[in-house]
């Protein structure tokens, strides 16, 4: 997630190498209705939580790379983001986050097309901060509840092939998200589904939502599953890569707790 313009030495210096397909960008492949089902069955194997609870809250850690703090200091805001607690209420679509840092909290509250930023307890009115916080809540239900909210926002599913990732081969599904991510009108993404498995392992996405990042792609790879109590499966690691237009590592953050309807819970122990 970074600034559209840098200047031309540190364009050439930072010229992306990515070996990741682009999303948007592949011809299609197999049939909508396979790849679909392959969403779903995933969906299925997570324990379709965007479909299922009325109610999740999960705690996060996290840091944010160098680069990406420099580069794009609005989506990143270190100075807040540091550690979170985030609140879905799937049949609502509200979001609310309350991100703590060495500025202080931060508090989201998204609700389908609204949205509202707190500062220590002073609303922002910028714009740039509101859509900001915008495309983060709706980044951060993607990751959280991964196949179940894409077979449900999601569209024009194409399995595009299959690549390795830790040792599983994974199905690429592309996909397109209209609205997409925050206030764009539209996004692409690649999911990759693991064969044997059945988890969603990476999920790469455009960032059309703002004018700093419109045209790059990033990367989300998850791991360290858990299941909860009641079977569900939910990742407990994190790390995010800037693919284009520079490859570099942006942010890596891990679930500390997850409470699902006030009754199944896990705890990470910080890992």
């Amino acid at each position: 997630m970074l600034r559209h313009v840098l200047p031309i030495g540190a364009a050439a210096l930072l010229a992306s190498c990515s070996s990741l397909p682009v999303p948007g960008g592949a011809s299609p492949g197999a049939t909508t209705e396979e790849a679909r089902q392959i969403i779903q069955q995933s969906a299925a194997r997570h324990g379709n939580g965007w479909n299922v609870y009325r109610k999740v809250k999960v705690e996060y850690t996290g840091e944010w790379s160098p680069i990406a703090e420099r580069l794009q200091p609005g989506l990143t805001d270190s100075g807040f983001r540091k550690s979170s607690v985030e609140i879905f209420q799937p049949s609502a679509g509200k979001v609310r986050q309350i991100h703590k840092g060495p500025l202080g909290t931060k508090t989201v509250d998204r609700q389908r097309s609204q949205i509202q930023v707190i500062f220590n307890g002073t609303a922002s009115s910028d714009g740039d901060v509101l859509d900001s916080a915008a495309l983060v809540a709706d980044a951060y239900t993607a990751f959280l509840f991964g196949p179940s909210w894409l077979s449900r926002k999601g569209a024009d599913f194409k399995r595009i092939g299959e690549r390795m990732l830790d040792g599983e081969s994974c199905h690429l599904i592309a996909g397109r998200l209209s609205p997409g991510f925050g206030l764009s009108d539209e996004d692409q993404f690649i999911a990759w589904i693991g064969r044997d498995s059945s988890l969603m392992r990476r999920f790469q996405f455009t960032l059309n939502g703002l004018d700093s990042t419109r045209g790059a792609d990033v990367d989300v790879t998850f791991s360290d599953f858990r299941k909860a109590a009641d079977g569900s499966v939910w990742p407990g690691n994190f790390v995010e890569y800037i693919q284009r237009p520079l490859l570099a590592k942006a942010h890596q953050w891990r679930m500390t707790s997850l409470e699902l309807d006030g009754a199944h819970s896990l705890t990470f122990n910080g890992r």
